[in-house]
């Protein structure tokens, strides 16, 4: 096997995105962590895919970011959680009033994560509990972090045209 030297294609970011979420037992009880780093690499895929489409002119990121939110509105709470992780206290006042040491938090209830799954195989699986997060957006509305990043995932998916993993 060859180790991994760099990240260098809009759809290596993704894939490392895939395994971010894949990774989500992992974190145990440090669920928040994978939120956090869940939400930075789907929200940066936005300035790769920026990159991509204005190669050698002027970048537009701010146009691609504002597309792609429109396309998927679940990339503007990850754009909160992102800068409001880099900043703490947000001065940008699209992004206000989120906090991201109020507005991401741990519950104690768990959520299930099943794995080695044989559709038709009539066997039992191995389900792996952690904490579900919430994330509470600026606009009150509530996500569960797991359901976002499902479909963060699957945005990015169709956008790029890359086949699952």
């Amino acid at each position: 096997m060859t180790p991994q030297r760099s990240i260098e294609t809009t759809e290596e970011l993704y894939r490392k995105f895939e395994r971010t979420f894949a990774r989500r037992p992992a974190y145990g009880q440090h669920q928040v962590d994978w939120v956090f780093d869940c939400a930075v690499t789907a929200w940066h895929l936005v300035d790769w895919v920026a990159r991509e489409l204005h190669a050698g002119g002027k970048s537009t990121v701010r146009d691609t970011q504002d597309r792609l939110k429109a396309q998927c509105p679940e990339l503007f709470v990850c754009e909160q959680v992102c800068n409001g992780a880099k900043h703490f206290v947000l001065d940008n006042a699209q992004l206000n009033p989120f906090n991201v040491a109020q507005d991401v938090r741990g519950t104690s209830d768990l959520k299930g994560i099943r794995l080695n799954i044989m559709p038709g195989d009539g066997q039992s699986h191995d389900v792996v509990l952690t904490p579900m997060v919430l994330i509470t957006d600026k606009d009150h509305n509530s996500w569960e972090a797991i359901e976002l990043f499902h479909r963060v995932l699957a945005f990015w998916q169709r956008e790029l045209g890359v086949p699952p993993h």
